[in-house]
């Protein structure tokens, strides 16, 4: 029925350019508006390029209609098809974070880890943790989770900056979300991933954030996949239990 409507809409656009390009032409000719009534035929000359200049309108409005149609119909293709897939790219670390900021205003709970081996501090630094997109993250995490956003982070002593960076960032007297950090002490490495479960309950996992000795930065996967999902969800459960809180910070806001 959206489509028939849409059909319906374009038809009409398309049967208007036209008719208003015919009712300017002959408005313009009888109003005359450069004073040719001595030489009538020359008063067709600015009407007619009045009426041109209707018709290219009219065209271009049909024409930026079907663009935000092909658009929003290539939307729906990559969503369905990233639906279908087990596991899609997303791209860098930087390129995935930018992913999960962007969505922020629509998701409902975040589950994120942050691991770094020691050898890969100062590659991962360079590379995601300074760059300034990353940087203004805090406060937009901040400002959501003020409005409802819950966040949980997990992390190794690398991380404990960043994650008080957000805390310190949320105004508690006005926050309708949660936040809370854990750190990891074990020595023994962990994946990095991050699980997002949105407003309308669909859930999403992006793995393979670690960046190891290689000469490009990892491609950050995504899944759908609810058994994917969950296994990540059940290792995010097991090092949650097993973390401990940073006790020279409040580590948690919220409010119910």
């Amino acid at each position: 029925m959206k489509n028939i409507g849409h059909r319906k809409s374009d038809l009409l656009f398309l049967i208007i350019g036209p008719l208003l390009s015919l009712i300017t032409f002959i408005i313009a000719y009888f109003l005359d508006p450069l004073n040719y009534s001595v030489q009538s035929s020359l008063a067709a000359i600015p009407a007619f390029l009045l009426s041109v200049i209707v018709l290219i309108i009219s065209h271009i409005i049909v024409i930026f209609r079907e663009v935000q149609k092909v658009s929003a119909d290539s939307d729906r293709i990559h969503e369905a098809v990233k639906n279908y897939l087990h596991v899609t790219k997303i791209g860098t670390p930087k390129k995935a974070w930018e992913y999960i900021i962007h969505r922020l205003p629509v998701l409902d709970y975040v589950q994120n880890t942050s691991f770094n081996f020691e050898e890969e501090n100062e590659q991962s630094t360079e590379r995601l943790y300074d760059d300034s997109n990353y940087q203004q993250s805090a406060t937009k995490i901040a400002r959501q989770i003020e409005q409802g956003l819950k966040w949980k982070d997990i992390g190794d002593s690398t991380a404990i900056d960043r994650f008080q960076r957000i805390e310190n960032n949320i105004k508690g007297n006005k926050c309708l979300g949660c936040y809370m950090f854990k750190q990891i002490r074990q020595a023994e490495p962990q994946i990095g991933f991050v699980l997002l479960t949105y407003k309308d309950g669909t859930t999403e996992v992006l793995f393979n954030w670690d960046f190891r000795d290689i000469p490009q930065d990892p491609i950050v996967l995504l899944s759908r996949d609810r058994e994917i999902f969950s296994m990540f969800a059940a290792q995010f459960k097991g090092l949650w239990r097993v973390a401990v809180q940073d006790y020279d910070s409040k580590a948690t806001k919220s409010t119910s």
